[in-house]
């Protein structure tokens, strides 16, 4: 450690020389007695006091200088909060890598919009008087969510999604892989699921009549969402006989909150992870796709469905809590 007369000895070199190497070589002219640092140590003590106004470091939080290209980039990201780092550094005529800088400096960071359903005029109050009820139901019972029977319907196709940046392919060199899309013969499959407790289950018939016992004591409630063959009477007989004030639906004993895919595990857990692994890879025909299907669903773990029931209470509560409808941007993966 040099003290602070040495530290301001060597300053005055470096200040009259305007070079490390140099204020070296005279400092050791001047002071042979001394301990004799070297070049870097010179440069260390001009860039210290130049950043921090001592020849030490404060140990605490200290405040940086403010410098133009700040205040340019910090009124940029308060006028536009959503424009690029490119975009900021296009418009205070600065490098990208300065906004960037700059950006980290003052602890600002990127957050991503998370696409949600749109709401029509209403949705926000019918979602929040499912989720009050819920609720209290839940509070009630904290096993509730696993007593109902989730249901949903999705339709598979072999023009299915294909996200590239979830697929690769390592070698040594490229092989110039492609991926089919758009084909010009299409096929589709409408697949219905439902889910009660941790279990799993593709038919409906199977869902309501050849369960094991384990599996039949939970099931008290029935749910299913607005679709419009939902709602026939036939249905909603069958339900009231079957399900009696104990069903989920437009016109259910509960009403069913329309648009709500946030609010059902299998929208919000489901479908999206089978339909990641049925679009993994293309399928050849119909059945091929059906036999994809299948297996997918055969490797959906309990314990991960078990999560997204149980999911339901920290949704519920969410939408009560923010009282705006949308719950997804409060979830944290």
């Amino acid at each position: 450690m040099f003290s602070t007369d040495e530290k301001q000895d060597m300053y005055v070199y470096i200040r009259s020389n305007r070079n490390c190497t140099l204020a070296s070589e005279n400092y050791f002219t001047l002071y042979p007695e001394r301990r004799q640092p070297n070049r870097v140590i010179f440069g260390r003590i001009a860039r210290t006091l130049g950043m921090f106004s001592s020849f030490t470091k404060p140990r605490g939080p200290y405040e940086r200088k403010q410098t133009v290209n700040d205040i340019n980039v910090l009124a940029q990201i308060a006028v536009n909060p959503d424009n690029s780092s490119r975009k900021i550094a296009q418009e205070c005529s600065i490098h990208d890598t300065t906004a960037r800088k700059i950006i980290k400096k003052y602890k600002y960071r990127d957050y991503k919009f998370k696409p949600v359903q749109n709401l029509h005029p209403g949705d926000t109050q019918r979602r929040l008087e499912f989720c009050n009820w819920f609720s209290e139901r839940q509070q009630e019972d904290q096993n509730f969510a696993r007593k109902i029977l989730w249901t949903d319907e999705s339709q598979f196709t072999n023009a299915g999604i294909f996200n590239r940046k979830n697929r690769h392919y390592y070698a040594t060199e490229n092989p110039h892989l492609v991926r089919e899309i758009r084909p010009q013969v299409r096929y589709s499959l409408n697949v219905w699921a439902g889910i009660l407790n941790d279990f799993l289950q593709n038919r409906l018939e199977d869902a309501l009549d050849e369960q094991p016992l384990g599996v039949i004591r939970y099931l008290e409630w029935f749910q299913h969402d607005g679709a419009g063959p939902h709602n026939a009477h036939v249905v909603r007989n069958y339900l009231d006989a079957g399900f009696p004030n104990a069903w989920i639906g437009t016109y259910g004993p509960v009403r069913w909150a329309p648009r709500s895919p946030c609010l059902t595990p299998l929208d919000y857990f489901l479908w999206g992870t089978i339909k990641d692994k049925v679009y993994s890879n293309a399928t050849n025909n119909i059945e091929h796709l059906r036999v994809k299907i299948e297996d997918a669903f055969q490797s959906v773990s309990q314990n991960s469905v078990q999560k997204a029931v149980d999911q339901m209470e920290l949704r519920t509560n969410l939408c009560i809590r923010y009282n705006e409808g949308h719950v997804e941007q409060y979830i944290t993966k």
